[in-house]
C-alpha cells in the first residue's frame, strides 16, 4: 500500500447549545440549516465523515483503517465538508495524510492537530468565551441584519491579516489571537452567527486569482454573500468600517468572487 499526503488549504469540543448535534450510535444525523455540505454527500462519503469527525472528538492521531475505504476524490470532497460544516473542530488542521491501494482507493487516514491534547480544554474555554462575549454584545440588538453587523464588525475590529499564525485556517485564530487569513475569519463569522442562532455557511472559492474563503448567511429569510476578509482590508485602508461586501447577491459577488465546485452546489443568494 502506496502513502500519500494530501495537504488541502481551505480559504477552520463544544457542540454549540444552539445547534445542538443529534448522534444516533456514533453517527451524525442530517441537519440541512446547520450543515449543507453533509447533504452533498453519497452513503459512502457520509459514513467517511461521521468517521472522521469521530476520530477528530476522540483526538487520534494516529493512522486508522477506514470503515468504508473510498476514492481519493471522494476523500478530498468528504474532508472538505466536514471541515466547511464544523467551525468548531478548530483543534485540527485542514491538512491530512491517507493511504491508497493500486487501485487509489483510500482505506487509512492520520489526521494532524495544531495543539495537544492537553491544551484543548483551556483552548475550547477561551474559544467558547469569546464566542458567548460576541454573542451577548450582539444580542443588544432586536434586528437579525444589526446582530449580523455587529459580529462583522467586532470580528473585523479583533484581527489583522496574516498568514504567519499556524493555526490560521481556523475560526480559534480569529478569536483568540488577533491574526488570522480569510479562513479564520469566514469560520469565525460562521462559529458566531451559529451561536447566535443565525443560519451561517462556509464558501470557498477564487477572488481576484486567489483562493479565497467568505459566507453565505441567512438574514430574514434571505441568503447573503458575505466576505469580512476584504471588508476588513478596505477599511484598514480608508479608515471607517467597510460595507462593500456585506450582505451582497452572487450577481454583485460575480465580478471578483467565484465558488469552488463543492461550494457552488449550496444555496444560492439571489
Amino acid at each position: 500500500m502506496k502513502k500519500r499526503v494530501c495537504s488541502i488549504c481551505l480559504l477552520i469540543t463544544l457542540i454549540f447549545s444552539i445547534h445542538s448535534t443529534t448522534f444516533t450510535s456514533t453517527a451524525l444525523t442530517s441537519n440541512e440549516p446547520l450543515y449543507p455540505y453533509l447533504q452533498l454527500l453519497n452513503t459512502d462519503q457520509l459514513s467517511v465523515y461521521n468517521q472522521i469527525y469521530q476520530n477528530i472528538m476522540n483526538f487520534n492521531d494516529e493512522l486508522f483503517l477506514l470503515d468504508t475505504p473510498i476514492s481519493e476524490k471522494s476523500l478530498e470532497d468528504t474532508m472538505n465538508s466536514l471541515f466547511n460544516d464544523h467551525p468548531e473542530l478548530f483543534w485540527v488542521y485542514t491538512s491530512y495524510q491517507y493511504a491508497v491501494d493500486s487501485s487509489n482507493i483510500v482505506h487509512k487516514v492520520r489526521l494532524k492537530f495544531c495543539i495537544t491534547k492537553d491544551e484543548l480544554p483551556q483552548a475550547q474555554a477561551n474559544f467558547n468565551d469569546v464566542l458567548n462575549s460576541l454573542v451577548s454584545g450582539a444580542k443588544q440588538f432586536t434586528s437579525q441584519v444589526d446582530q449580523e453587523k455587529y459580529l462583522h464588525d467586532a470580528i473585523c475590529q479583533m484581527n489583522t491579516y496574516d498568514p504567519d499564525n499556524h493555526m490560521n485556517q481556523s475560526a480559534y485564530s480569529a478569536l483568540t489571537t488577533g491574526t488570522s487569513v480569510c479562513a479564520g475569519y469566514a469560520r469565525a463569522f460562521q462559529a458566531a452567527c451559529q451561536r447566535l442562532g443565525i443560519t451561517c455557511y462556509y464558501v470557498t472559492g477564487i477572488s481576484m486569482g486567489s483562493t479565497h474563503a467568505w459566507n453565505v448567511v441567512k438574514i430574514d429569510g434571505k441568503f447573503y454573500n458575505v466576505d469580512l476578509t476584504w471588508d476588513d482590508s478596505i477599511s484598514e485602508c480608508i479608515g471607517v468600517t467597510s460595507y462593500d461586501y456585506f450582505n451582497k447577491s452572487d450577481a454583485a459577488f460575480a465580478s471578483d468572487h467565484s465558488r469552488s465546485s463543492l461550494s457552488g452546489r449550496i444555496v444560492a443568494c439571489n
